[in-house]
This record gives structure tokens, C-alpha cells and sequence, in this order.
């Protein structure tokens, strides 16, 4: 599988987009010169949105229980928060398996004959905040490759 998203990758690398046509370029210029104004209001509403935007990641980013990449002292000894409040406890786990690939056999060192398996999961771990309610979920791909010893009688 691995091979075929390499491969995969590799083809849309080598892709390049088409110009636009002039026809296409002609239509675009009169659709967008009779909303002018429509226009400034999209580039008034980005405008306003990534600013937002960029204050709502500081303010996750600060969120009780997360750690800050940099250290900050606390203001004051009366806003310190006791450190059982702001833990993030896991609430809940999932693995899912994706695929699951039988390899046959293989024979070990000690020459003894075992099938092997390779297993991929996405585990998936909910973490909150019991005082906050905030969440995190955390989500990371595994690969298991399982040796069964194999006896024949």
C-alpha cells in the first residue's frame, strides 16, 4: 500500500496546472467588474476573520491544562490555579483497524514456521478537562506486524 501512495505521489509531482484560457480569463474579468462591491465585502470579511482566527489559536493554545511551548510566571499568587484542576484526564480510547494484510508464511531463525500478519490501526485518544470541559483529541497511526508460530500435524 505504501508503494502505491509513493507512486501516487510521485504521478500528481509530476503534474502541472493548465493556464487558464483567454475566453476564461475575458469571463472572469466581466463577472468580477459588475461585483466590485461584492468583492470588497469578501476581502472586508478575510480581513476580519484572520485576525479572529489567529486570536482564537492564542487562546486555545493558552487554555488551561495545555502547556505554553514557553513557560510564563503566574500574574499573581491569588489567580494560581492547583494543578489537579487544569489536568487533561483520557476519557476515552478507540482503535480502529484499516487494513490488515496476511504476508503467509516465513520460517524464524530457530527454523521453526510462523505466519505473519501486518495490522494498521488509527488509535484515537480523547483527553478533557473535568473543571473546563475543554477536549483534546489525539489521533496517531499504528502498524503492528504479528509472527504466529505455525504447528503442523
Amino acid at each position: 500500500m505504501d508503494e502505491e501512495l509513493q507512486q501516487l505521489e510521485v504521478e500528481l509531482g509530476r503534474m502541472r496546472p493548465v493556464a487558464p484560457s483567454s475566453a476564461l480569463k475575458r469571463r472572469l474579468a466581466a463577472e468580477l467588474g459588475g461585483n466590485r462591491r461584492r468583492l470588497v465585502r469578501v476581502t472586508w470579511f478575510w480581513a476580519a476573520a484572520l485576525p479572529a482566527a489567529a486570536a482564537l489559536a492564542f487562546m486555545v493554545s493558552q487554555a488551561p491544562g495545555l502547556k505554553p511551548a514557553v513557560p510564563t510566571p503566574p500574574l499573581s499568587t491569588a489567580s494560581s490555579v492547583s494543578s489537579s484542576e487544569v489536568m487533561l484526564k483520557p476519557v476515552l480510547a478507540e482503535n480502529i483497524l484499516v487494513a490488515a494484510q496476511d504476508e503467509g508464511l516465513v520460517t524464524l531463525d530457530d527454523g521453526t514456521t510462523a505466519r505473519r500478519a501486518r495490522l494498521k490501526y488509527v488509535d484515537t485518544i480523547t483527553w478533557k478537562n473535568p473543571r473546563t470541559n475543554a477536549s483534546l483529541i489525539w489521533t496517531v497511526p499504528r502498524e503492528e506486524v504479528r509472527i504466529v508460530p505455525v504447528t503442523f500435524q
